[in-house]
Formats: C-alpha cells, sequence, structure tokens
C-alpha cells in the first residue's frame, strides 16, 4: 500500500502523542520535501514538539521523496498551498492508494486529479476497522482534536459527528 501525506494530519497525529497510528495502520507514509520544510524543518525553528517527533522517524517509517514536477503551476491552477500541490502531485506520481489531506481546496483538487484523500477522521476510523485503536480510544482523540480548533484546524461540528459515528 502507498500512502503519500500532506503536512497536517502528521502535526495532527504528532501533537496528541499518536503518530505511531499512522505506522499501525499503514506501515510507511510518503511525504514530498515541500512537507518534510514545513513539518519538520520550520517546525523545529518555531521549537515545535511535534517536529521533532515527525523528524525522529523520517528514513525510518516516514519516507522523504521529491516530485518529479514542479508544484508552482499546479498551486496556481487550483489556487492551493505549494505543499499541498507537491503532496497531490507526488501522490499522483507514486499512484498512491490515497492522500492523507485536511484543507479542502486541496482535497478538491486531489479528488478533480484523481487521487483518493482521506484526512486525520478518516485515518482514526481506519484504525478502529483494523482493531488498533478501539471506539473510546478514537474518541479520546476526536476529542483532544476538538478542544483546541485553532490548533488542529478541524471544524468541531465535523469532530461531533465522527464521535456520533463511531
Amino acid at each position: 500500500m502507498i500512502v503519500v501525506s500532506d503536512s497536517t494530519p502528521l502535526m495532527h497525529f504528532a501533537k496528541v502523542g499518536q503518530l505511531e497510528l499512522l505506522k499501525s495502520a499503514y506501515g510507511e507514509i510518503v511525504i514530498s520535501n515541500a512537507v518534510f520544510e514545513e513539518t519538520v524543518s520550520e517546525g523545529i525553528l518555531l521549537g515545535e514538539k511535534d517536529a521533532f517527533l515527525i523528524e525522529k522517524e523520517v528514513g525510518k517509517w516516514i519516507k522523504v521523496v521529491a516530485p518529479q514536477q514542479d508544484a508552482t503551476v499546479f498551486s496556481k491552477k487550483y489556487k492551493i498551498h505549494e505543499g499541498e500541490a507537491a503532496s497531490i502531485l507526488l501522490a499522483m506520481q507514486m499512484d498512491a492508494d490515497f492522500l492523507l489531506i485536511n484543507e479542502k481546496d486541496g482535497r478538491i483538487a486531489a479528488k478533480a486529479s484523481g487521487v483518493k484523500v482521506k484526512g486525520t477522521i478518516g485515518v482514526i476510523s481506519d484504525c478502529i476497522k483494523r482493531q488498533i485503536i478501539n471506539k473510546p480510544e478514537a474518541i479520546e482523540i476526536l476529542l483532544e482534536l476538538k478542544s483546541n480548533p485553532s490548533e488542529y484546524w478541524i471544524n468541531p461540528d465535523i469532530i461531533d459527528m465522527a464521535i456520533e459515528k463511531f
């Protein structure tokens, strides 16, 4: 299985102390060099704890691969961040099973490009289905995400819907 990740799912799971869920669910995660810069290099400069956690796993089960195409044109076409564009291009290049991405505009661009997407909540759902975590553990993670919307950038209403579904 090939899974490419954009920045926010990685950051979310690292911030809530559950980065290993990605490894347990998917084995290896591939990120673009732009995502590495955003999550690790810039994060370390800002002193973000999640950046150090992600950096520790790079080269183990998080693999950095540069997309073959320049993300600038794709970014402008869909009016998305270059990091998101690089993630989508990398998922296309690698014929990934899916791309982990949360941002609405990025998800729309990915789907328009034929890339399947999952977000943070989709990963949690996969972890329940694969019996990596149970429903109470999933709800605990979701409540942590909901507790600080400005930190995690997920609409609390969407989190509430996920909690009801689980």
